[in-house]
């Protein structure tokens, strides 16, 4: 299946996430910092995109995300500790774009928004 461009632009900005991550990294920042730090930048690259999304695949995205996450932006940081992340493991995902959220609705795995 061909990859819609607006999800290939979407992919290649999330990826771009580890990269500011490595950065805060070597300026010292402390993992609690760089994960609250990549979460919001990964949310915001959420809503950006989710309002460039047409409907209705825009409300699907944001019915999936409300059932799974209980929150149409996405999870939290507390929800994905209380799933098991810890700041290493959301700062990881921050800058993983994962399946799409339509390709595979029953996932509920750390970091995927």
């Amino acid at each position: 299946m061909t990859r819609a461009p607006l999800r290939l632009e979407y992919e290649a900005r999330v990826m771009t996430l580890r990269g500011q991550a490595n950065a805060m990294r070597r300026d010292g920042s402390t993992p609690e910092v760089i994960g609250r730090a990549m979460h919001a930048a990964l949310r915001q690259l959420c809503r950006v995109f989710k309002e460039r999304t047409p409907e209705p695949r825009r409300t699907r995205i944001s019915e999936r995300a409300q059932t799974v996450y209980g929150d149409p932006p996405g999870p939290s940081t507390e929800l994905l500790q209380l799933r098991g992340g810890n700041w290493e493991h959301l700062i990881a995902s921050a800058s993983r774009p994962g399946l799409s959220p339509l390709e595979d609705s029953s996932s509920s795995d750390v970091g995927e928004a």
